[in-house]
Formats: C-alpha cells, structure tokens, sequence
C-alpha cells in the first residue's frame, strides 16, 4: 500500500512543501513523526560569489551550453537570444554587471526562468540546488548597484549568504536599462 499524498498539489519539487503535506498515516508509514519540523528549502544558484533563492513555484529548467545567438551592439551583459522550443528569449551574463567575478564562457550554463513572454535565461556557475533556509538575516547586506532593490530578503546557511532574489522585477529593470 503506497502512502496517500493529501493535496500536494505543485509543490512536488519543494521538499519542505511536499513532506509536510503528507498525510498523517503517510508520515507514519515513511517513519516520520508528527513532531518533526521541517526546514523550510528553495532552489538556489550562484553567479560568481552571489548566491540566489529562486521564488516559490518559479518555472525554471537547466541548460548546458546552448547556442546563444549574439546581437551587436548591445552591453558585454546580454548574451543574445535563445530559441527554446520555438521561443526566443534573452540570455543575459551578469557576472560583469553585478560585479561577482569573472565567468567561464567556455562552460556556459543557462538557467531559464519563467513561461512564454516572461521567460529570460541567464548565465549560472553550476547547477541549481536546493537551500534550507537556517536563519534569516536582519539586515540586507550591501549588495552592487542594480540588485539591491530587487532582493527582499537574506540568509545564512552553511556560512553561505543567500538573497531572496525577485528576477521578474531585476530582469524588467534591466530590460529598459537595455532599451534606454
């Protein structure tokens, strides 16, 4: 007899989400107790020596080393564009803009958030993972020019700064920096 899931709904890739959603017989037959508290967890990437929480239920998938097609005349920060299924999306490299060290072109990683018109890639160091979220910064450490308005939060985990990060607002601030 498999365990019964009540109401997992999308969460099915945020651990937190879907183990506390277990139903208590479930939880029982995979040996948890009802005591347990679970972390809460978010997926989490890094550009350079900043790290990024993605927001909950986030579309994202992983691409390594796609074809990006440059566009002339436009910042070293915008890749160019990528066809994803028949979609052309922007790929932007912020290792420069957000001064977090140098990039490794030659091994380009892409992450790509969000659906349809929304969708943007963006160039990672390694793959995605996933955070527990241990403790909550009280303040905001002081992050270079652009992103600070864009992160609503931090975390420490594992001696690891995390910022909450809002790519939809960060990616259309930067889209009108592109188009100014």
């Amino acid at each position: 007899m498999q365990p019964e899931i009540a109401d997992a709904g999308e969460h099915w890739l945020d651990p937190s989400v879907a183990l506390s959603r277990l139903h208590p017989s479930a939880n029982a037959a995979i040996g948890l107790r009802p005591s347990v508290s679970v972390q809460p967890t978010r997926f989490g990437f890094r550009i350079g020596q900043l790290h990024f929480l993605l927001k909950p239920k986030t579309h994202s998938e992983v691409m390594v080393q796609p074809h990006v097609y440059p566009i002339p005349n436009v910042p070293a920060w915008f890749l160019g564009v990528l066809n994803l299924r028949g979609n052309v999306l922007p790929v932007f490299e912020l290792h420069q803009f957000l001064q977090a060290g140098s990039s490794n072109r030659h091994k380009c990683t892409v992450l790509l958030l969000d659906r349809g018109r929304d969708a943007v890639g963006v160039s990672i160091d390694g793959l995605p993972q996933v955070v527990a979220l241990n403790q909550a910064l009280h303040e905001i450490p002081s992050l270079p020019d652009g992103l600070q308005e864009h992160v609503a939060a931090a975390y420490v985990t594992d001696g690891t700064i995390w910022l909450d990060f809002d790519h939809q607002s960060f990616f259309t601030a930067l889209g009108r920096h592109i188009t100014s």
